[in-house]
């Protein structure tokens, strides 16, 4: 018998079955976000893209900016932090 894959789940390269679901979930979110198509905030393009951790550029208008890790976009990380922060000067 043929065993066949569930509907959404995708194949990524290097993570067998020893890892775990919880980690292979993980690091498929991280990697959607990561090899999603994003516009520049410079020319509005979609050539923007990741050339190294952190570093993001656009190759039509080689504007550069340093954000996150695996998104440019960061507003979601400060509000984060600023919860953590507001949540340690209560105690």
């Amino acid at each position: 018998m043929v065993s066949r894959r569930k509907q959404g789940q995708r194949v990524l390269k290097g993570l067998g079955i020893k890892f775990g679901a919880t980690v292979r979930k993980r690091y498929s979110k991280a990697y959607k976000t990561l090899k999603q198509k994003r516009r520049c905030p410079s020319c509005s393009s979609n050539k923007f893209t990741r050339i190294v951790s952190g570093i993001w550029f656009c190759r039509k208008c080689n504007y550069k900016v340093a954000g996150g890790a695996y998104d440019i976009d960061l507003e979601k990380l400060q509000s984060q932090s600023k919860n953590i922060v507001e949540i340690d000067a209560a105690k």
